[in-house]
């Protein structure tokens, strides 16, 4: 489990105060992060130290804010093509930066500032969600963009960690809370988050969710329903790991969004997995993962409804290469609502192809099949295929295959090709999408 945007002015234009508006939860911590500075830029000096022969010992030089501070580099150029029936073809070229400085830890303080930009060749030839472009492209969501993407104070003591501000935050496997790190511009949270992990093999996380910073960027105003989540969502998960081969955890979510966006998005979703893997030898292993939840309406939702999920996966894993299949239930109440996840990085999960970033009506079902096969000069391929239904188990909504390759050249550089093609058959139309990237990170 993971615990870990301001806007640029266009010329001409006024600067969309939603973006660069700061929750009063930051307040909060700005004293942290003074003190932090304060601390950094006075320097610590070594304590003198006594030799054997009663001759004091040299005195450790006083460190200087450079000890501290890293800057942190993260850029990513991609080309993406989606030829989907019914729309204009689309490409989008964009190149992503991310450029901060870190605060590492001293005395148990650290701080983020980060800063993020998104720039696309031809904002007309690809539809940036509601954000930009032609309504006949089809959609590329990653919109031109510049933001605050991080800005948090954390402190660390007694096996207790806090952290307040903007921040990624990532719970589990992403399926409910995650940062949609696929799409350029990544969703951050405006958060207080606490964790603790006191008792052996037991850690417990607490966040507040005051504001979700979403991927439709802060050039042009996205659609309401796509604009940024408001409210007051808690977020808790507790981990045990106690047992050989296995850990539990189990976690309460009650997502309160409380604007256009997300009024039918909230929900209380109340759920446990258990995962492991079984090691036959050195090479050998049987991972599996077993999940469920239940989930209702909540707070100002105009929906009434109660819905379950299921997650089932068991795999076969030879030194690095793996093979295994899945199955995953997202049920439906009829009419009245079907098993949403408003927070989670959706292209994870049901195919790259993104056709269903929203559960349908009559909910879904998606059996799936997967594969990590290593290859020489540091190159993986991973391939999938899924069949996709309604609640019911008719498997008459499409199936999909999928293609992964990745190439890492080293610890900074890295490659990335993907191709998708979603075969309609009751849901939505047939979709090709394929993409290059590549990252570096320093």
């Amino acid at each position: 489990m993971t615990m870990e945007a301001s806007t640029m002015p266009k010329q001409g234009r006024s600067v969309p105060l939603r973006r660069i508006a700061i929750p009063k939860l930051w307040v909060t911590f700005a004293g942290t992060a003074a003190v932090a500075w304060q601390c950094v830029t006075t320097g610590v000096a070594g304590e003198a130290q006594i030799e054997p022969n009663g001759s004091p010992a040299p005195v450790a030089p006083e460190r200087t804010i450079g000890d501290y501070l890293k800057p942190v580099v993260d850029i990513r150029g991609r080309y993406e093509y989606v030829d989907e029936d019914g729309l204009d073809d689309a490409w989008a070229a964009t190149l992503r930066a991310r450029l901060g400085l870190m605060l590492e830890n001293f005395g148990g303080f650290s701080a983020l500032a980060e800063l993020e930009g998104t720039v696309p060749a031809d904002r007309h030839s690809y539809r940036a969600a509601s954000a930009h472009g032609p309504a006949s492209k089809a959609i590329i969501a990653d919109p031109e963009s510049f933001e605050l993407n991080q800005v948090w104070a954390a402190y660390s003591a007694f096996d207790t960690a806090a952290k307040g501000g903007r921040q990624r935050i990532i719970l589990d496997n992403h399926r409910f809370v995650g940062n949609v790190g696929w799409r350029q511009n990544e969703q951050t949270f405006d958060a207080f988050t606490l964790s603790n992990s006191s008792i052996e093999d037991l850690t417990l996380y607490y966040g507040y969710i005051h504001r979700t910073n979403r991927i439709f960027g802060s050039q042009d105003r996205a659609a309401a329903a796509q604009s940024d989540f408001l409210g007051d969502t808690s977020l808790v998960n507790i981990r045990y790991t106690k047992w050989k081969g296995a850990t539990l955890t189990i976690y309460g979510y009650w997502m309160d969004l409380e604007n256009d966006a997300g009024a039918s998005e909230s929900n209380r979703t109340l759920g446990l997995s258990l995962q492991g893997a079984l090691s036959l030898d050195e090479a050998w292993k049987l991972p599996w993962h077993l999940e469920y939840a239940c989930q209702t309406d909540a707070f100002d939702s105009p929906l009434d409804y109660s819905a379950h999920y299921l997650h089932a996966v068991f795999g076969v894993d030879y030194k690095s290469a793996a093979f295994g299949a899945g199955f995953e239930v997202l049920s439906s109440d009829g009419d009245n609502g079907a098993f949403r996840t408003p927070l989670a990085t959706l292209h994870k999960f049901n195919g790259f192809a993104d056709q269903f970033l929203t559960t349908p009506d009559e909910g879904l079902q998606d059996l799936y099949l997967y594969a990590a096969i290593p290859l020489p000069w540091q190159m993986q391929l991973r391939p999938a295929v899924h069949w996709f239904g309604d609640d019911d188990g008719s498997f008459d909504y499409g199936r999909e295959i999928d293609v992964e390759l990745t190439k890492k050249v080293d610890d900074h550089l890295s490659f990335l090709a993907k191709y998708a093609y979603y075969d309609a058959d009751e849901h939505k139309t047939d979709k090709h999408l394929f993409s290059i990237e590549f990252d570096c990170k320093f």
